[in-house]
């Protein structure tokens, strides 16, 4: 892809600017899709299959914005600037700025990971008009529970660290490599599936039914399990197929009329 069909870009606020991602739509714009990004480890391990996702979208006439929020990524602040109560500040800033390219299309929010439950509660307030959710986490609690058992084993994998007799030591903020802020665990479990906006229409991709709230808003996109491996592998030990991923992706531009009536 050359620079004409993806443009990166800072944008937002003085002392909050964010890094972001435009790919540019093929012909006349028919929507536009604001990727939020996973979260911690799954940021990186994804990078580059959601870089491939925002492409094909961007190719069937999808303007899309793929954006870090503040203090991940290449965004400024640091590790401890990340806060999950402020994400919806940026995600706003993120849709202002995806409204400016792709003005006069409804405007679709997909959030992929932990970033469905930061995104749903931000639907309504950046006027979208439906929720993509790839792989959601649909509880904040036992997804911090799993990250929290998976850091204890990885600091105590004799393989990561083969000189090491015991666990290696971690700062009680720290998690999954992260220097996170003191905050970062009550924001992050305050977050409740139930703040989605019952009226917009919610579209699940994932390999399994995932339960969320008004389920007679949602509609199911399957993907076969090797597509979404990824969320439970912490080393990048291979690319992640796309190939796999194309039928469900077809199938959501297929419905994007359906997707957009709502806007």
């Amino acid at each position: 892809m050359n620079g004409e069909t993806m443009h990166p870009f800072y944008f937002g606020r003085e002392k909050r600017r964010l890094f972001g991602v435009f790919h540019r739509p093929e012909g006349t714009a028919r929507g536009a899709v604001l990727m939020c990004p996973p979260l911690l480890h799954e940021q990186f391990r994804s990078y580059r299959f959601f870089s491939r996702i925002a492409a094909e979208l961007a190719a069937a006439g999808l303007g899309c914005l793929r954006f870090d929020y503040f203090g991940t990524g290449d965004s400024e602040g640091e590790d401890s600037d990340f806060s999950p109560a402020e994400c919806g500040e940026d995600i706003a800033i993120a849709a202002e700025e995806l409204r400016r390219r792709c003005d006069g299309v409804p405007l679709i929010l997909m959030g992929i990971r932990g970033s469905a439950l930061l995104g749903a509660r931000e639907a309504r307030r950046v006027g979208a008009c439906a929720l993509w959710l790839w792989q959601p986490v649909t509880d904040a609690g036992r997804y911090l529970q799993t990250l929290e058992q998976r850091d204890l084993q990885e600091r105590g994998s004799r393989y990561r660290f083969p000189l090491r007799d015991q666990i290696a030591p971690a700062a009680a903020s720290d998690l999954m490599g992260f220097q996170l802020s003191g905050r970062f665990r009550a924001e992050w479990t305050a977050l409740d599936a139930s703040a989605c906006d019952s009226d917009i229409p919610v579209a699940i991709v994932d390999s399994a039914c995932k339960d969320w709230p008004s389920p007679s808003r949602c509609s199911y996109y399957e993907l076969p399990a090797e597509s979404t491996a990824w969320s439970d592998e912490v080393d990048l030990s291979g690319l992640i197929p796309v190939r796999g991923v194309r039928p469900a992706l077809a199938a959501l531009i297929s419905d994007l009329p359906r997707w957009t009536a709502h806007g």
